[in-house]
């Protein structure tokens, strides 16, 4: 509740600084305080992330469907990644793309930050779509496909955070 609006007043500084010009006295420390302010709130939204990976990881082991929790499991462990990647991209590489290219093609970062969210909100739409069977909330008694998923979550390690 607290990130969304920082996140909002954040992005509206930058506009304002950004159409005031770099002429004004602090703009270099006000633009680099509200890009602080932007990734911190950015890695402000993983926490949650992490939260669930782990409970579903927890609950994967002790609960009876382990199937559904390993597919949750990897649906969140492979948003986990996307989230990070997104993040670094439009911080670092949008930033890094406005001070390496000449006032010419400065379009270039504007442009690769605005696909960069559009990809990532496609993919956040797709794979959390609502469904009319959603998978998530089926009820299933095969029991070869629950022991053959609470076997290759004892066997997998692989995303430990």
């Amino acid at each position: 509740m607290i990130v969304i609006p920082l996140q909002v007043v954040a992005n509206i500084a930058q506009v304002v600084i950004d159409e005031s010009g770099p002429y004004t006295q602090d703009w270099v420390t006000w633009k680099q305080v509200f890009l602080l302010v932007d990734v911190i709130c950015c890695c402000a939204v993983l926490f949650p992330i992490v939260w669930l990976i782990k409970n579903l990881r927890e609950s994967a082991r002790t609960d009876g469907r382990a199937a559904v929790n390993l597919m949750k499991l990897t649906l969140f462990s492979l948003y986990y990644v996307v989230v990070i990647c997104y993040i670094y991209f439009t911080t670092v590489v949008v930033y890094a793309l406005e001070t390496i290219t000449s006032y010419k093609y400065l379009w270039t970062s504007v442009v690769a930050a605005e696909m960069a969210t559009l990809a990532f909100y496609v993919f956040t739409g797709y794979n959390f779509k609502l469904e009319a069977h959603n998978p998530y909330f089926a009820v299933d008694d095969d029991d070869e496909e629950e022991e053959a998923a609470s076997e290759q979550l004892k066997l997998e390690d692989e995303f430990e955070l």
